[in-house]
């Protein structure tokens, strides 16, 4: 498509529309007028703690934002709904002669009103309905809780996974350096000197890759809590972990807490009591409307005058007004039934997420306090015993190769620990006690 622009000098000249929409656009960015920026720039305190990172997340994530105007537009409908109709106001002409002088006018107002509780009805639905956005709202902020400290645990644990490989492939230099020792000292063999050189590069090879698991996990943090991908991730607090490790509420408070405080059981409720204020709605229906009309009327015969005219509606179409009653019962029937079959899903999801808690939490304690420990003491001997030549290198390899998969397998119970602490407080519809 094209288009003819006219210059400064008012002579006419053909440029492509394409051509005059990014020239608009660009002068709107320059202007200010478009933000390209779809992430904020704030700060992070040095020793950044999961609490802390949600509640930044709270403040910065769009979804977050647009489910609270969601609800401010949701607790704006009552009054919309339970407002009278707007009155008619009709000047007109009654009658006007083909002939001679003289016409009859008048101008009223009219007025409808329902005689029966309608208005309050569907207030109360609206009310009802503003609660539902409500929790769905609430939904929302768990489930970006548990998206941060799903993110946040991911980024410790590939920081702890670097740290260790970074220590694994210090101890495989030194096992090089030993061999070399004894080769050059005519008690080993070149073979040995080639073994350790390759675990060494292999652990230098896992090095590197995860340096780049770091970076994608900072990037998917910063994406988590509505921040510039770009940006620099501070410290992770060191004690993230006592809270998970501590013991906490017994089964039965969980499951009673997830019945008391999850957002989607109290948005179930909420939508049942929608229900309800539907069938009072469509019950009022059965009444009628009144109609008052007033105004002042000028007739050729008579003069100036008042009239006033009083009406209701005739409801008699009884099978329409039945069967939206009938609908609006079995709605009602079904969010019941909806919100029994809730409860009963919500009790036996967190009873779950406690179980898992748990059984992660026991692992995570055994592979720290009894594990890590014995595979950590017998390293030093095993290195001790090859550098005097009382055991062979793949002894000190299998010693080495069994502690770098505890410490591994450590980070990563460490890991499902915090991850099942989150799952659970979000099934139990609170992360306020989340560490």
């Amino acid at each position: 498509m094209w288009d003819c622009m006219r210059s400064r000098g008012g002579i006419g000249r053909i440029v492509p529309i394409r051509n005059v929409q990014w020239l608009i656009l660009g002068g709107l960015v320059q202007w200010g007028m478009i933000s390209l920026s779809f992430a904020d720039d704030f700060a992070l305190p040095p020793s950044l703690q999961m609490q802390e990172a949600q509640l930044s997340a709270r403040a910065h994530r769009a979804e977050i934002t647009a489910v609270q105007a969601a609800v401010r537009a949701a607790q704006a409908r009552p009054a919309i709904v339970s407002g009278l109709e707007d009155p008619m106001l009709s000047p007109s002409l009654d009658h006007k002669p083909l002939e001679g002088m003289g016409q009859n006018t008048s101008i009223t107002i009219e007025q409808r009103f329902p005689l029966s509780g309608v208005r309050g009805y569907r207030r109360a639905g609206a009310k009802a309905e503003a609660d539902r956005t409500q929790a769905v709202a609430d939904k929302t902020t768990l489930d970006i809780d548990l998206d941060v400290a799903s993110a946040y645990l991911m980024l410790r644990k590939e920081r702890q996974m670097q740290r260790i490989l970074t220590e694994q492939t210090e101890l495989a230099a030194s096992v090089v350096k030993s061999a070399n020792a004894r080769y050059a000292a005519g008690n080993g063999s070149q073979a040995e000197v080639l073994r350790a050189e390759t675990e060494h590069a292999r652990l230098h090879a896992k090095l590197a890759t995860s340096l780049a698991n770091v970076a994608s996990a900072e990037v998917m943090f910063n994406t988590s809590i509505g921040r510039d991908s770009t940006l620099a991730v501070p410290t992770l607090s060191p004690d993230t972990m006592r809270l998970v490790t501590q013991s906490g509420l017994p089964k039965e408070e969980a499951v009673a807490s997830a019945l008391r405080l999850r957002p989607e059981l109290s948005g179930g409720k909420a939508e049942s009591r929608r229900a309800a204020a539907d069938v009072k709605v469509m019950e009022s229906m059965y009444k009628p409307m009144a109609t008052v009309r007033a105004g002042m009327a000028d007739t050729m015969a008579e003069g100036k005058g008042y009239m006033l005219m009083v009406g209701i509606s005739l409801p008699i179409w009884r099978s329409r007004l039945q069967a939206g009653v009938a609908e609006a019962k079995a709605m009602e029937s079904m969010t019941h039934a909806d919100v029994d079959a809730m409860q009963r899903m919500i009790a036996g999801e967190t009873a779950a997420a406690w179980e898992t808690h748990r059984g992660s939490v026991l692992r995570y304690q055994s592979l720290r306090d009894d594990v890590l420990p014995r595979a950590t003491r017998t390293m030093p001997s095993a290195l001790a015993a090859y550098a005097d030549n009382r055991l062979a290198l793949t002894g000190v390899l299998e010693s080495a190769q069994a502690l770098w998969m505890v410490q591994m397998e450590l980070v990563d119970a460490e890991y499902e620990a915090g991850l099942s602490w989150s799952r659970l407080h979000r099934a139990m519809g609170d992360t306020g006690a989340m560490p």
